[in-house]
């Protein structure tokens, strides 16, 4: 089932505070994707840009661990990318530029 707006802004807090508990201060956290776009499916998950400068000593495995961690405790179908600052603003991807 689809969560409401309202329900997503609750989870995304509640993962900011799981991701703190494991030591990634986000500095910005963006939501895109279907809930973004406000056209979720029954199906859809919670797609999520984690902003930190926590990530900057970490591989891509061990980012996706950590978000996965976070998203594993909060208990809700989220997708998380982990980037630093500093790459955001050297990213030239088109993925990142289209969502940001």
């Amino acid at each position: 089932m689809f969560k409401k707006t309202r329900d997503v802004k609750r989870i995304i807090e509640r993962y900011r505070q799981e991701l703190r508990n494991l030591n990634i201060n986000s500095e910005k956290i963006i939501l895109y994707g279907s809930y973004a776009k406000r056209n979720p499916r029954e199906d859809s998950d919670i797609d999520l840009i984690v902003i930190s400068d926590d990530f900057k000593d970490m591989n891509l495995r061990e980012r996706l661990e950590i978000l996965g961690v976070a998203a594993g405790r909060v208990f809700e179908p989220i997708e998380a990318l982990g980037y630093t600052p500093k790459e955001i603003k050297q990213k030239k991807e088109t993925f990142l530029e289209s969502i940001i």
